[in-house]
């Protein structure tokens, strides 16, 4: 159950990630090919990894890395597409006691700021909502620009509880930090 849990919280900061990462454009909005891209999760169950992925999820991005002070990331996650591939904890990642998707059908990333660090870093400062609960996040991510193609990688670190995510699991089964992976190719 607390495995199905960290795979959401890891989902959904993929898709956070991906948000941030699929951004830049001279004001100009990139499309994000999810057949490319991903959004991805681990989290630690009696000491082992358990991974999965969201399968459904959609990000806003809009980046110039000419004019950073207009960016703007928005990502959605689709709750009940957390999938391990292993039924059982497929099964609790869509109980009420962890991503609830009858309830609360998304999660969702909205950027207040992104900043260049240098280098083809960025950070994404903002918002991620889950489960009703909003909690302030920052999201590293490195960014490559090709022409009209950009790719944007991404790694965070959530903690399940501070969502109420598998709240009935303590730490000591699944852990509370979830590791969120986020991939992202983008066009415009």
């Amino acid at each position: 159950m607390f495995a199905s849990r960290n795979f959401r919280c890891r989902l959904f900061g993929f898709a956070l990630a991906g948000l941030l990462v699929a951004g830049p454009a001279e004001a100009s909005d990139w499309t994000v090919d999810t057949a490319e891209s991903s959004l991805s999760f681990i989290a630690m169950q009696n000491g082992n990894p358990v991974e999965g992925r969201f399968q459904n999820w959609s990000a806003e991005i809009s980046l110039d890395p000419d004019n950073i002070a207009d960016a703007r990331i928005r990502a959605v996650v689709e709750t009940g597409t957390a999938g391990t591939g292993q039924p059982q904890i497929d099964q609790t990642l869509s109980s009420a006691s962890w991503f609830d998707p009858s309830s609360h059908p998304q999660a969702v990333f909205e950027s207040s700021k992104i900043t260049a660090l240098g280098d083809g870093r960025y950070e994404a400062a903002g918002e991620l909502s889950i489960k009703g609960k909003a909690v302030p996040l920052t999201l590293p991510f490195t960014l490559e620009i090709d022409g009209d193609t950009a790719r944007a990688q991404a790694e965070v670190p959530l903690m399940r509880l501070a969502f109420g995510i598998g709240s009935d699991i303590p730490a000591s089964t699944v852990g509370d930090e979830v590791s969120v992976r986020v991939d992202i190719t983008a066009k415009r």
